[in-house]
């Protein structure tokens, strides 16, 4: 499984977000100045987070983006999975009938590739934007 620049990019752009002064919009144009990605990307994936509640926008002059919940309640595999979907390695572990193998009722692998995917999700899952962000400024990191 490969995840895609896209939920590297919408992690980072949240996790400075995050670490910005609370109840402050911030606009495309910073995140991209700050995080060097380009703002049409930003635009792309931040429609997507906006799709899934992730973000709230706020119109007008000093408008922006705020996330739409709080820092610490918004995890990696929410941000994640608002831009991949599903994440599971193989189609099997999702749906076992989706898997076209002869040998499928006693397949010898899927048993790793969900226990694969369960890890995955699990470690996405424990991790929120709040968490990542207090990491970034102990890194020596700053918004």
């Amino acid at each position: 499984m490969k995840l895609s620049t896209k939920s590297r990019y919408a992690l980072e752009a949240l996790v400075y977000m995050s670490v910005s002064p609370e109840g402050t919009p911030i606009s495309i144009k910073q995140i991209s100045e700050k995080t060097g990605i380009s703002e049409g990307y930003l635009e792309q994936i931040f429609f997507a987070l906006r799709k899934k509640g992730l973000l709230k926008t706020i119109r007008g002059k000093s408008g922006g983006f705020l996330l739409g919940s709080d820092a610490q309640d918004i995890t990696a595999g929410m941000v994640v999975r608002a831009i991949e979907g599903c994440l599971v390695p193989v189609a099997c572990v999702s749906d076992l009938s989706a898997c076209e193998s002869p040998v499928r009722d006693q397949c010898v692998t899927r048993w790793l590739w969900v226990t694969m995917s369960d890890e995955i999700n699990a470690i996405l899952d424990s991790l929120t934007l709040y968490d990542l962000g207090t990491a970034f400024v102990k890194g020596g990191g700053t918004a």
